[in-house]
């Protein structure tokens, strides 16, 4: 607070510190992160996917990591770490992305390391989402239009089945009074165990 008043001339400058709900979702917290893992001597490679797994597991729509300078020899290259989608220009670009910026020194050179995450929360307006009931509705009237076979009417209930009840002619009483049951030959084919099966010859 003295450096507050002294620098900027306030009274009494009071400062609050607020805890991040999610760091993975902070670009300038997890720049940091990448820039203390590779001060610590880690491949920049697998810091930085690392990092970039992290930022997407916390429900990022989009992350790209950049880290630029002498990262494996004398010679100075830029990698560059994607994922998701990420927006580049116009409103979305401004309100939706948040940026952080650091730096790591090395024996080799500084290594400048940006880090942009796109959130989730934001509608960007290109997203597609499929409206069940709608889709639904639509199946029904497909459905309706198709004519229906004898047996979906049966068990629609559409088609009634009619049993017609009726006095049997002379002829067929006849028919059937000539049958004698004792004349009639129940017949049933079972297994006969005392059939043997031919021997093969040796």
């Amino acid at each position: 607070t003295e450096e507050l008043e002294s620098r900027f001339e306030l009274e009494m400058p009071q400062i609050e510190v607020e805890e991040v709900k999610n760091p993975s979702l902070d670009a300038q917290i997890m720049a940091e992160r990448l820039a203390y893992s590779l001060d610590r001597g880690r491949h920049y490679r697998r810091a930085g996917y690392y990092i970039l797994r992290r930022i997407m597991e916390a429900g990022a729509k989009g992350a790209e990591i950049i880290v630029s300078g002498k990262v494996t020899s004398q010679r100075a290259r830029t990698q560059i770490f994607r994922a998701g989608t990420m927006k580049k220009s116009g409103h979305p670009a401004q309100v939706a992305v948040d940026k952080g910026v650091t730096q790591c020194i090395q024996k080799s050179g500084t290594l400048g390391i940006i880090v942009k995450i796109f959130h989730a929360d934001f509608d960007s307006g290109d997203q597609i989402s499929i409206r069940n009931e709608l889709l639904e509705k639509r199946q029904k009237e497909i459905k309706a239009q198709k004519p229906m076979t004898k047996a979906e009417k049966i068990q629609a209930g559409e088609y009634a089945i009619e049993e017609e009840e009726r006095e049997l002619t002379a002829e067929e009483s006849k028919l059937i009074d000539e049958v004698d049951e004792d004349e009639v030959e129940e017949v049933s084919i079972e297994a006969d165990d005392e059939l043997e099966t031919p021997e093969e010859d040796e």
